[in-house]
């Protein structure tokens, strides 16, 4: 009898937690990441003559209804696409966007996986040498998601716009900064939101300095105990002359991918040593409010 009791105990102490912990992630589930890998269209983009020419491989979400609609050009990190990014491009189409999220390894045929975690071999492998695609190409995959989405009916093409993550987000922001060299056809790029974008790293880099002010409304979203970013990059960031409203937003106790499911893990890099992830639930809850505020304010009125 005893042990039945304990048995219960344990049982009620699981489904409390378990529904706190779904109350806390606003109630996204793994299940949910397994539904927005399915719940997508394969499409093939053409290349553009800027980058390597290359057609690309992209998976596009799309909201009820003919339009035409304000769209994403959504870019993957050093990891490639995870399913919790394709979460993110579900969602932002249920409120009313096309989203066309672009693989630009699998297009030159490093990595086709969509339904792992950052515990699959494969994308250790190829998060150890991800400058095979450079950020330059990844500026042109983007501008070829742009071309692409131009030609469609139900696209708005003067909404277009950009989300990435890690150096996807990288991507970019230098997107934003060469936007005047890439003769885009109506306005160009929107604005862009992203995910720990590795920004005290590309303040290193020469390119960032020698190319133009970010003219396009930005979101930027990151965790102060990631310490693959840093608060002084950010600051420096801010005090720039960019004519366009930056909103950068740094979460007190969380790490790299703070919006993705999963227990603190360990990780390592040859250039960047070891960092630390964790899904962090107030930070995802209210990223999720600011991506939606941003998309309201910049895209929807």
């Amino acid at each position: 009898m005893k042990i039945l009791s304990k048995m219960f105990s344990v049982f009620c102490s699981f489904i409390f937690f378990g529904v706190l912990w779904l109350h806390d992630a606003r109630g996204v589930t793994f299940g949910d990441y397994k539904a927005a890998v399915a719940d997508n269209h394969k499409v093939q983009i053409p290349g553009v003559s800027q980058g390597d020419g290359k057609d690309l491989e992209g998976r596009l979400y799309k909201p009820e209804g003919n339009g035409p609609f304000p769209a994403l050009i959504a870019l993957h990190g050093a990891g490639g696409i995870f399913p919790y990014q394709l979460w993110w491009a579900k969602e932002i189409s249920k409120k009313g966007f096309v989203v066309l999220f672009i693989d630009s390894y699998c297009s030159r045929g490093y990595l086709c996986a969509h339904d792992t975690d950052d515990n699959d071999p494969r994308r250790k492998k190829i998060m150890q040498v991800w400058q095979k695609v450079s950020p330059r190409q990844r500026v042109m995959d983007a501008v070829a998601g742009y071309r692409f989405l131009s030609q469609k009916s139900n696209v708005k093409n003067d909404q277009i716009g950009l989300i990435g993550w890690s150096w996807g987000g990288s991507s970019a922001l230098f997107a934003l900064k060469v936007a005047r060299r890439l003769s885009l056809p109506n306005g160009g790029f929107k604005g862009t939101i992203t995910f720990y974008p590795n920004l005290k790293h590309l303040k290193g880099n020469p390119q960032w300095t020698r190319t133009g002010p970010i003219g396009q409304p930005t979101l930027i979203l990151y965790g102060k105990d990631d310490v693959l970013e840093s608060v002084e990059s950010y600051k420096e960031l801010m005090a720039e002359e960019n004519p366009a409203l930056i909103n950068v937003v740094g979460y007190a106790g969380a790490t790299r991918k703070f919006d993705e499911l999963g227990e603190l893990r360990t990780k390592s890099h040859p250039s960047a040593g070891e960092f630390t992830k964790a899904f962090h639930s107030s930070s995802f809850e209210d990223a999720v409010k600011k991506v939606d505020e941003f998309l309201t304010k910049n895209y929807l009125k």
